[in-house]
């Protein structure tokens, strides 16, 4: 009866560590996306102060750009939060997505990053939207994104939207949706 408890005590030890591992690694992760959001979207973590300093202007030459990054910070964090909801993901897979795409996202929109950050959030649902209607595996889906931010449209048949791999089959798919949607789409961005 001795041996039966100590060996059922040493499993239940052995997955409360290995549950202890587990939350440590994930907490881990989600500090080191936040801070790939904070570099990408806001100030990398600095204060005003600090900004100021490190792009070499006053105070009040870079308030309104300051603030900016900080609006779009707190919107891919709180899109983050909710993306359980929103896109069946977890917040660190939500920042894990938006980071890998959003340098070429912020770029093609000439740095806004407060559009980059709705853009991003509506890419993802969007994402999450063909994964769960077409069956699309969200890794390939999140590979054909990460190209159309290069403006490579060659993976776009993976989605399984019967759209080629061209940048004219890119055009045919967006005239399609804003005829649906009524909302112009723009192949920049």
């Amino acid at each position: 009866m001795g041996k039966v408890v100590a060996a059922g005590y040493a499993t239940v030890q052995a997955g409360i560590t290995a549950l202890a591992k587990e939350s440590l690694e994930g907490y881990a992760d989600y500090e080191q996306l936040v801070g790939g959001v904070e570099t990408l979207f806001g100030s990398g973590g600095q204060s005003l102060e600090e900004y100021a300093k490190t792009v070499g202007k006053t105070v009040d030459e870079v308030r309104d750009e300051y603030n900016s990054l900080m609006k779009a910070q707190k919107t891919v964090l709180s899109n983050a939060d909710k993306a359980y909801k929103t896109a069946g993901m977890s917040a660190n897979e939500y920042m894990e997505t938006v980071t890998s795409f959003s340098a070429s996202l912020i770029q093609s929109l000439n740095g806004d990053t407060e559009a980059a950050a709705e853009k991003a959030n509506q890419a993802i649902t969007d994402m999450s939207d063909n994964a769960n209607k077409m069956g699309t595996s969200m890794e390939s889906i999140q590979n054909a994104y990460q190209g159309f931010a290069k403006q490579n449209y060659t993976m776009l048949d993976n989605l399984k939207l019967g759209y080629g791999g061209t940048q004219e089959e890119m055009k045919r798919l967006l005239a399609d949706a804003k005829a649906i949607s009524g909302i112009e789409y723009d192949i920049s961005s």
